[in-house]
């Protein structure tokens, strides 16, 4: 039997298919920590961790592991208010003002776009304009420092945008509809403008590879929901490619966020030479159940994730574990980090996150 193992040695043992004294659980706390009693924040979370048995993993910028650079802009300026629950953004530039909205959720603590800041071609040239005068620059070095040294495992934002220009163009600035019909009415400028952000976002990724990170972490939110698998191995796959063979020349690792519908996709992620898939999904979230994801991801290729989170929150605990159960046999025969997937419904129970750490203590 192997000798206890701290969490961070757990983890990394699990990313790397070594062997682990028990299976590694990470839950990925959005939103439910948003919920929990303010007594319990206070406390912190590694405080909260430790009393329902899980191993830290630290998920990017929001989660205690910024990103090792920052973007400065010359010559522009950013006006922010608020109008009833709509929080208005203005990007003002030599060359013309970018203007979203973003319209604040009653039910939850979170915004969502209802106004993208690309929408004419004027658009997507200003937007150029900005990148043509964005500088990369190291970030506070002592907040990467304390990141790595705390208790658990850091994976460190790749970039401070946190996705990249590909994911960006979809999720932030122009929106799925929107770009597909800029790609036919005037494809030159969204290309030139996607060439120019993939540009700034290798600058960042050589240097982040020279950071204290070993793991990295970037917010894709990859699905076929936003886009084709066509369009993922045009226009995003390249760029995670080339994020993967710069981290790994150095010794490191990309770890890609991906909570969506997987199935048509996961064998182009891996082929980008993506460590691991975070946040990995089954239904009703995902399209793809765990026995295929590990069959599509094969011995080498790390799940972070399996709990599909409306089976969390709706399974009574005896109903919970023989489930759990079935995860951790579906996704065995490669690296493997057991958690929820994407994110913990606010009204999960502690004693179920305490349940799925003690079935992992089961697993060794």
């Amino acid at each position: 039997m192997l000798d206890a193992m701290t969490s961070r040695e757990r983890i990394v043992a699990a990313l790397e298919c070594q062997p682990v004294d028990r299976l590694p659980f990470c839950p990925f706390l959005a939103y439910y920590w948003d919920s929990v009693a303010p007594e319990v924040q206070d406390r912190g979370l590694l405080a909260f961790l430790h009393e329902i048995g899980a191993d830290p993993l630290w998920r990017g910028d929001a989660w205690g592991a910024p990103s090792p650079t920052r973007r400065r802009v010359e010559g522009v300026q950013r006006h922010r208010y608020t109008d009833g629950r709509r929080q208005v953004t203005e990007t003002i530039t030599p060359v013309g003002t970018l203007r979203e909205v973003r319209q604040a959720s009653a039910e939850a603590n979170t915004t969502y776009l209802t106004m993208f800041p690309l929408r004419a071609e004027e658009d997507y040239k200003i937007q150029l304009w900005a990148e043509e005068h964005t500088a990369t620059e190291w970030s506070d070095p002592d907040l990467v420092r304390a990141a790595v040294a705390q208790e658990g495992l850091a994976l460190g934002m790749i970039i401070p945008e946190g996705r990249t220009a590909w994911a960006r163009l979809v999720q932030q600035l122009a929106g799925t509809e929107s770009l597909a019909y800029a790609l036919t009415d005037f494809p030159e400028t969204v290309e030139t403008l996607l060439a120019a952000m993939v540009e700034n976002d290798l600058r960042a990724v050589h240097m982040a590879a020279e950071s204290e990170y070993s793991y990295f972490l970037a917010w894709e939110n990859t699905s076929t929901q936003n886009y084709s698998p066509a369009m993922f191995r045009r226009y995003n796959a390249p760029e995670l490619a080339k994020w993967c063979r710069i981290l790994r020349a150095s010794g490191k690792r990309f770890i890609h966020h991906a909570c969506g519908h997987l199935l048509d996709l996961l064998a182009d992620i891996k082929a980008c030479g993506v460590s691991a898939i975070e946040s990995i999904a089954a239904p009703p979230t995902g399209n793809i159940s765990m026995s295929q994801a590990r069959a599509i991801a094969g011995a080498d290729m790390g799940i972070i994730g399996g709990v599909e989170p409306t089976h969390l929150l709706n399974l009574p605990p005896d109903e919970l574990e023989p489930y759990v159960e079935e995860v951790v046999q579906d996704c065995g025969g490669g690296p493997f980090v057991l958690a929820n997937s994407d994110s913990c419904p606010p009204g999960v129970t502690v004693e179920k996150l305490k349940l799925i750490a003690h079935i992992a203590r089961r697993h060794r």
